[in-house]
């Protein structure tokens, strides 16, 4: 395997066009603007076969209720594009039919609120990943921007084991230390960081340790590299390159079968909304400052440019079978574990 010293810049071969439209491309964060023609279409152009959408971060039921609504309607009018995933069938059609797979996610736990009972609702309605904690306190557990990370409670343990129950996917990333290991513990099947890059080359909160990748990797999980550029290396200087460090590292901690992408899309999205994104429950605060517009690393600013990761990857020296693995059949056999058919 080639250094990052010895890859070439972003040149996109037909090798690598070929690979990336014969691969199953899963990105296992984005949280674009929903409704927007374009964020469809990058999608579509990008390759990708499915994706985890966050379909709400803050929002409690009704509102989260009303996201969901309105994304069904988006099935309708973007079908040349999209369609709806709740099973391992519907990735495998989403392929065939050359459209982009939508996989509802959720990246909190508020719109369970203190009920339980709404989990099967919402997998009713298609949610298939929880992200049991966004940054803050909820009742189930500490998010990583919390000062005492009080671990996950009872309502949290509660709330894994219903998800293990019905089959959805355990979603870690934004998830205190402790809190993080305590759901491993707890949870009976694989647990994801479906956005997480390593603390080791980037000191934050929001980072994950080879502690946790270790023990989230005992359990049969998948940890996937993200392009958020306060948790890379160089920050606002990153390009894809960055990205692919991370990849690089996450094999050396994790294995070849165990690592993904959750590049975190955020395209279209106004000021406003990152600020309600990053105030959260703190009015008038923010867990961290952002340069706005976003600038994302070079090579890798939008879903049409997915196929530079591949390209990436193989500059880099990784086997094909390997590529195929991060680029989505590792996360795909994570889904295979946790989803009922």
């Amino acid at each position: 395997m080639r250094t990052r010293e010895e890859s070439d810049p972003v040149n996109l071969s037909p090798a690598a066009a070929e690979l990336h439209r014969r691969a199953t491309v899963i990105d296992g964060l984005n949280i674009s603007r929903w409704g927007d023609a374009e964020v469809y279409r990058h999608l579509h152009e990008g390759g990708l076969t499915a994706i985890n959408a966050s379909v709400a971060v803050w929002e409690g039921c009704k509102q989260t209720l009303q996201n969901i609504a309105r994304f069904c309607g988006d099935f309708e009018r973007y079908a040349q594009w999209i369609q709806p995933v709740t099973r391992i069938a519907d990735i495998y059609a989403a392929k065939k039919n050359n459209r982009v797979g939508i996989i509802f996610g959720f990246q909190n736990s508020t719109p369970i609120e203190d009920d339980l009972n709404l989990v099967e609702v919402y997998y009713r309605l298609g949610v298939r990943v929880i992200q049991i904690t966004y940054n803050d306190l909820n009742y189930v557990g500490a998010g990583c921007y919390e000062r005492e990370d009080v671990g996950l409670s009872q309502f949290g343990v509660d709330l894994v084991k219903e998800m293990n129950r019905l089959g959805m996917v355990v979603d870690l990333s934004h998830v205190g230390f402790r809190t993080t290991m305590e759901a491993i513990e707890v949870s009976k099947q694989p647990v994801w960081f479906s956005h997480a890059n390593p603390m080791a080359l980037r000191e934050h909160c929001r980072n994950k340790t080879d502690e946790q990748v270790k023990a989230l990797v005992a359990k049969g999980g998948v940890v996937g590299a993200n392009i958020f550029p306060p948790f890379l290396k160089r920050g606002y200087d990153s390009t894809l390159e960055d990205l692919i460090d991370v990849l690089d590292y996450w094999v050396g901690v994790a294995g070849i079968d165990h690592v993904s992408i959750g590049l975190d899309f955020t395209e279209n999205q106004s000021a406003e909304w990152f600020d309600w994104l990053m105030g959260g429950k703190r009015k008038g605060s923010t867990v961290y400052p952002l340069q706005l517009p976003l600038k994302l690393p070079e090579g890798i600013t939008r879903a049409d440019e997915m196929p530079n990761v591949t390209q990436g990857l193989m500059n880099r020296g990784y086997a094909e079978e390997d590529i195929q693995k991060i680029m989505g059949l590792n996360v795909l056999r994570l889904f295979q574990a946790v989803w009922r058919e």
